[in-house]
This record gives C-alpha cells, sequence and structure tokens, in this order.
C-alpha cells in the first residue's frame, strides 16, 4: 500500500469567503486537506510558520505580499522527520 502525506498551510480566524470576511474555525484549506486524508486514508501535517501572521485578513495579505515580492521563506515550526516514507505528496496552502 502506498503512503500518502497531505502537508497543508490554512488560515484560521478571518477569511474571505463568498465575498465578506469571515471567522472561521478551521481554514478552508484545512477542511479540505482533512476530507482528502479522510478519503485516501493519507497522513496530515499541518505546516506552521514560527512567526504568526496578523490577525486582521487585510494585514496578513500586505504581509504575504511583502513575502512575495521580497521572495521570503518563513521559519518553520515544524518538519517531516522521514519524506522518503511517503510515496505521494499533496501539498495546499492558501493563494492570498
Amino acid at each position: 500500500m502506498k503512503r500518502i502525506l497531505i502537508a497543508y498551510y490554512s488560515r484560521r480566524g478571518q477569511n474571505y469567503v463568498h465575498d465578506q470576511i469571515t471567522d472561521l474555525p478551521l481554514g478552508n484549506t484545512e477542511t479540505i486537506a482533512q476530507k482528502i486524508a479522510r478519503r485516501t486514508e493519507s497522513d496530515l501535517f499541518r505546516i506552521d510558520t514560527v512567526e504568526r501572521y496578523p490577525e486582521d485578513y487585510t494585514e496578513c495579505t500586505r504581509v504575504a505580499r511583502r513575502e512575495l515580492d521580497e521572495n521570503s521563506r518563513p521559519r518553520l515550526t515544524d518538519r517531516i522527520k522521514d519524506m522518503a516514507q511517503y510515496d505521494t505528496v499533496f501539498l495546499g496552502y492558501p493563494n492570498w
């Protein structure tokens, strides 16, 4: 049986949903990652940054834009110890 990993970054709290900013207990990407994991019996790995993004959605998108412009690579809180154990890796992330 092939081993599958779903690694994802997701924003909880303020998110842009259906043309408005809404408070979400789970981010959009996390919700989808969990659904895929259940259906494929995959391992889940939540990607998280050492430095937190702003709670305010609009400010968060400004920070994300700056990081994109500067080709930033934020430090992560954890890593997968042995990627070789996985045959397939799905990567999920927001597109702000």
